[in-house]
């Protein structure tokens, strides 16, 4: 009798631990929804563009531009800002506050050199969010790999458009 009511409680937590992951836009929406009246700003569901210049030695060699680059949920999680992307699986990018209303300390996680890129993030009051920060020479070297050269420098232009809920009300 302990085994089957011990193998029910397992269950019923592993049905509770899988009905509380947002795994999909439309949950996520609904979170937010819920929650509408105790979200900070950045909480939501942002898209994200990029523009990546290319330079060697400071020179301006290339430049590449992804205007859909991501879909992006924040939510507030252990007194910081973490992000998701819609599939519920982590985007490797976390906001902290600061001292500064609308400012934020932006990291983003590099996994394959297990080192964080640094900057801070300013959100308007239109909802919108843009940042600029430099790729990680280990990064680059992981990713260029052979075709690497000395003085290759990346810089990554981030703007992120809030669209759920409404950017434009905070």
């Amino acid at each position: 009798m302990r085994r089957l009511l011990l193998a029910a409680t397992l269950i019923l937590l592993a049905f509770a631990g899988r009905a509380q992951k947002l795994d999909s836009e439309v949950l996520f929406k609904q979170y937010f929804s819920k929650n509408a009246d105790s979200l900070d700003a950045i909480e939501g569901i942002w898209n994200v563009s990029t523009t990546q210049e290319f330079y060697r030695y400071d020179t301006l060699y290339d430049i590449q531009t992804f205007a859909k680059a991501a879909r992006v949920a924040i939510m507030k999680k252990e007194g910081k800002y973490d992000s998701y992307n819609l599939t519920g699986e982590s985007y490797d990018v976390e906001f902290q506050t600061t001292d500064v209303k609308g400012v934020y300390l932006y990291r983003n996680f590099f996994r394959e050199t297990n080192e964080y890129s640094k900057t801070q993030a300013v959100i308007s009051k239109a909802g919108e969010m843009e940042y600029t920060y430099d790729f990680p020479d280990n990064y680059l070297r992981v990713k260029f790999q052979d075709s690497y050269e000395e003085g290759t420098r990346v810089v990554n232009i981030l703007k992120w458009t809030k669209v759920f809920p409404d950017g434009k009300k905070k």
